[in-house]
């Protein structure tokens, strides 16, 4: 995998309030923080690069990752960094609370699909023959100590990006204590507490529809939101049905009559990618799902 191009812009946007952007994750990414410039560059610099670190680490599309290598040694059991055993024993966290609706071994069927809007879905017989290779329940983990069996494949795509935006912002957050801190990547957002002028963070909850009008503009002081859709990564079937990234793990295959997207507020953005994903594998039963769990959010239907 070639190294990806890495540049960033940093700027300060008022007095003592500093923003750095970058791509990362497919994402346009943004860490803001409040403290004086000697201090702001290296810590946001950091932040950029600490981005870039995860997403090697844990990209199925680099050969040399360390989820490449994982899925490569299948089949034997395998010593993991503390840093992955944390991320796999979460993996085994939402597979239980979802009970296997969230599910990391869904690799194997991700490899079939593209959803570039235009290469075709596979087949459901390319599926079904894939279907013995996931399901979170054949993998043992104990520790630092992981054995996937043989033709099983992890993906953190489901998780990977949340915990990179919560990893960076409690970091920042330890680093300058009380100082305003966001970590704002593709959406999928924390803040560790307001701005110190006692002002709150603004964030604009996007519209599939109309990007330009947003469904709400929201004033965050300290927590998270994060939105799963399939308006930006889908494809087409043969008969012209368009179908959502995210895959039912007993199938492979798109969940049938979701929303659009659904977006959650809560305290961390591992908790609010968890949540809005889990309400579009429940399909029509979304609203149903998130008003049973008492948080804040927002979903849209195709319809607009």
């Amino acid at each position: 995998m070639t190294e990806p191009q890495r540049s960033w812009t940093i700027t300060e946007k008022s007095p003592g309030l500093w923003l750095i952007q970058f791509e990362a994750m497919r994402s346009p990414c943004e860490v803001w923080l409040e403290t004086n410039q000697i201090s702001a560059e290296p810590a946001l610099v950091w932040a950029a690069n600490e981005a870039w670190r995860i997403e090697q680490k844990y990209s199925r599309f680099n050969p040399d990752s360390v989820l490449s290598q994982i899925n490569q040694q299948a089949g034997d059991w395998q010593t993991v960094d503390e840093e992955t055993a944390s991320l796999l024993e979460f993996a085994d966290q939402c597979w239980q609370l979802t009970n296997g609706l969230i599910d990391v071994t869904i690799g194997g069927f991700l490899s079939f699909w593209r959803f570039d809007g235009k290469t075709p879905p596979p087949t459901r017989n390319q599926l079904k023959k894939q279907a013995p290779y996931v399901g979170w329940q054949k993998v043992k983990l104990d520790g630092d100590k992981l054995f996937l069996p043989e033709g099983m494949r992890l993906d953190f795509g489901g998780i990977g990006k949340e915990y990179a935006v919560d990893s960076i912002a409690l970091e920042l957050a330890n680093r300058f204590p009380g100082a305003g801190v966001m970590v704002n990547f593709g959406g999928d957002l924390m803040c560790s507490g307001g701005k110190q002028d006692g002002s709150a963070w603004t964030v604009a909850i996007e519209n599939p529809h109309n990007v330009q009008q947003p469904i709400e503009v929201i004033e965050l002081r300290k927590g998270a939101v994060a939105t799963s859709g399939d308006v930006k990564r889908f494809a087409v079937d043969k008969r012209g049905k368009v179908l959502g990234h995210i895959l039912d793990p007993k199938t492979g295959w798109p969940v049938a009559k979701g929303p659009a997207t659904v977006t959650v507020m809560g305290q961390t953005a591992s908790q609010c990618g968890l949540l809005s994903t889990l309400a579009m594998l429940k399909g029509k039963h979304a609203d149903e799902f998130l008003k049973s769990q008492g948080v804040r959010y927002w979903l849209q239907d195709h319809a607009g």
